[in-house]
């Protein structure tokens, strides 16, 4: 993946990331507690392997999209 093409993919991966948080948060307060943990788990496992792609398939080739200063 060229270098344009990892920073788009990064930058939607982000907002898939901030809409599953968002929507954890309006199942925390519309949801029992046991069926919100279990929600919560679930996202947590999908999110985990987001940032493994990530990891695994744009940070490992253009290390400078991961955020991190030197």
């Amino acid at each position: 993946m060229d270098a344009k093409s990892a920073a788009r993919f990064k930058l939607h991966v982000e907002r898939v990331i901030e809409e599953l948080s968002l929507a954890l948060t309006l199942a925390k307060e519309a949801s029992p507690a046991d069926e919100f943990l279990r929600l919560r788990t679930s996202v947590g496992d999908i999110i985990a392997r987001i940032d493994t792609v990530l990891q695994d398939n744009v940070y490992k080739d253009h290390p400078g999209l991961d955020g991190v200063k030197d």
